[in-house]
């Protein structure tokens, strides 16, 4: 089993998907690949959603030569295989994800903003208004913004604005205005 993936895909989402498919999650026959997949989750988790700890990496690598080396089957020899070639052959995608807290392909949520676009938004309010968790600034005619530190990621102000003026943002954040300002006259 390899690692394929391309610029749209992020090899931590990807290995966590396959980690969470895997067998031994439902085996239980050895304590290594058990607990070892269940330690592997966790970890891979923990990185795509922002909590990850600078030793991550290091755990990660460890955890899986003793899982080579003691699993009692070829799945859980395998899985632990998979995550290593992940980890030595997109190391750099996991630097980004631990220590700059990034996702390149824009794939991890917790990584991504929401920002409203000056020059689509209306100053309608409906996003204000979906919003339960008071993350949007603003008042009627004027471009709304998004407090970043009060965005809960719910996507219900998606669902409001049907002039497309709220966007997804990874790595690349758009222009955006930092306090509500005054709409332009179309």
């Amino acid at each position: 089993m390899t690692i394929n993936i391309d610029e749209k895909q992020c090899v931590v989402d990807v290995l966590l998907n396959k980690v969470q498919s895997h067998p031994c999650k439902d085996c239980g026959k050895c304590v290594f690949g058990y607990e070892g997949i269940t330690q592997l989750e966790m970890i891979l988790k923990d990185i795509t959603e922002k909590k990850a700890h600078s030793d991550d990496k290091a755990l990660l690598m460890d955890l899986c030569s003793v899982m080579k080396n003691q699993s009692m089957c070829d799945d859980g020899k395998e899985i632990a295989s998979l995550v290593l070639e992940g980890l030595n052959t997109y190391a750099d995608i996991f630097d980004e994800h631990i220590s700059k807290k990034q996702c390149r392909a824009g794939v991890c949520k917790k990584f991504m903003t929401v920002h409203i676009l000056a020059g689509k938004c209306i100053g309608c309010g409906e996003c204000l208004d979906a919003c339960e968790d008071d993350a949007i600034l603003g008042k009627n005619k004027f471009v709304h913004v998004i407090d970043q530190d009060e965005c809960t990621l719910c996507g219900k102000c998606f669902e409001v604005c049907d002039e497309g003026a709220i966007v997804w943002a990874g790595v690349e954040k758009p222009k955006c205005p930092k306090k509500p300002i005054p709409c332009k006259k179309r």
